[in-house]
């Protein structure tokens, strides 16, 4: 039996009205029943990754902010992190002005409660509506590069996924020392999120990382996740598992694919593997 069960959380655990069904939260606490440590392990920051998962009882440090930070959440602290430097994060919002792209820049860990922006597309609704939606966490600065004398989690930006397309080839030759993830945003799938990290850091660089620290082997580890940004995940891990709703590439990847997150996917491949 795995002892390791790493979950990716939007498309996953949650699906795309941000609910969790009862089958769902019922596998997770059969895993946990089982003996089997229980993670996520996702892009959100620690805030957004709490209020998710407050009625699970997970039992090991999370995985977040795409594997930049792993945190214990009982004791408050992390057990890993790292930060985009000051200057690789300057880079980053040049490279993406030149583009006429909008970033956003999240704040230092462990907490990132706040992002800032600048500028915005009055058209482009996905940031529109996140701002909305997290009004007491975002900021509108007068200049990006006056904001960063400082260390920062990461650079993100939303655009249409025709243009980031376009341009994947250029952000990746311009960004030489950072990770660069590409992913489709799980609220409007019209929309890619593109996030520059420190270079290395990786979902599957974390779970790496967390089963390091659990002393547990990869082969041991079980990750369940449906995005782009979770191959790497599915790659290290001794099954990984794409939700039926993942695109092709992460479907490809995968060891087993489950049924969708509208169909219980999470609870179905625990039923499976963690019988």
């Amino acid at each position: 039996m795995y002892r390791l069960l790493a979950l990716d959380i939007d498309g996953t655990l949650i699906d795309g009205r941000k609910v969790m069904t009862v089958a769902t939260a019922d596998a997770v606490r059969h895993a946990v029943g089982r003996g089997v440590f229980v993670t996520v392990c996702t892009g959100r920051s620690l805030p957004s990754a709490e209020e998710a998962v407050r009625h699970l009882p997970l039992n090991v440090p999370y995985v977040l902010n795409n594997g930049a930070m792993i945190y214990d959440a009982p004791n408050r602290r992390a057990r890993y992190l790292r930060h985009l430097s000051n200057h690789l994060a300057m880079d980053s919002v040049r490279v993406f002005r030149s583009i006429g792209f909008h970033p956003i820049v999240y704040g230092p860990l462990p907490e990132v409660r706040y992002f800032y922006y600048d500028s915005l597309d009055p058209d482009n609704h996905a940031f529109i509506d996140y701002a909305a939606q997290n009004a007491d966490r975002v900021h509108r600065v007068d200049d990006l590069c006056d904001y960063l004398g400082q260390d920062v989690t990461c650079i993100t930006v939303a655009e249409r996924n025709e243009r980031v397309r376009c341009r994947e080839s250029h952000i990746r030759a311009h960004l030489p020392n950072t990770s660069v993830v590409f992913e489709i945003s799980p609220w409007d799938r019209c929309y890619s999120v593109i996030t520059v990290m420190p270079f290395g850091v990786s979902k599957g660089d974390g779970l790496r990382r967390l089963a390091q620290l659990l002393g547990i082997d990869l082969t041991e580890v079980m990750a369940v996740g449906d995005n782009l940004n979770d191959l790497e995940m599915l790659d290290v891990a001794g099954l990984g598992v794409a939700m039926g709703n993942g695109p092709p590439e992460v479907r490809a990847l995968a060891d087993h694919v489950t049924a969708s997150v509208d169909d219980d996917g999470v609870a179905r491949a625990i039923e499976r593997f963690i019988p």
